[in-house]
């Protein structure tokens, strides 16, 4: 039992909406028929519990960059001044 509970501790505010909203899709089926609805409630709960949010990670927050980092360095351009 303390498996199942550290197993459910480790949720974030995502997962239990996906499960949630896939839930809600899968009481959708049963009342309407339409099998639109079983798809996402398949897709969300299985988000849910699989901990599968975003395919090929597309949705994760991109390391943060180094601004000071000097990609190309310029110079000022000075032309010479020539007295006539």
């Amino acid at each position: 039992m303390e498996k199942i509970k550290d197993y459910f501790r480790a949720w974030d505010l995502g997962r239990i909406i996906r499960l949630v909203i896939g839930i809600s899709l899968g009481i959708g089926y049963f009342a309407a028929g339409e099998q639109i609805y079983l798809f996402g409630g398949i897709l969300f709960t299985a988000q849910a519990v699989f901990n599968m949010a975003c395919p090929g990670g597309a949705c994760a927050i991109p390391a943060k960059k180094d601004d000071n980092k000097t990609v190309m360095k310029f110079e000022k351009y000075e032309p010479n001044k020539q007295k006539n």
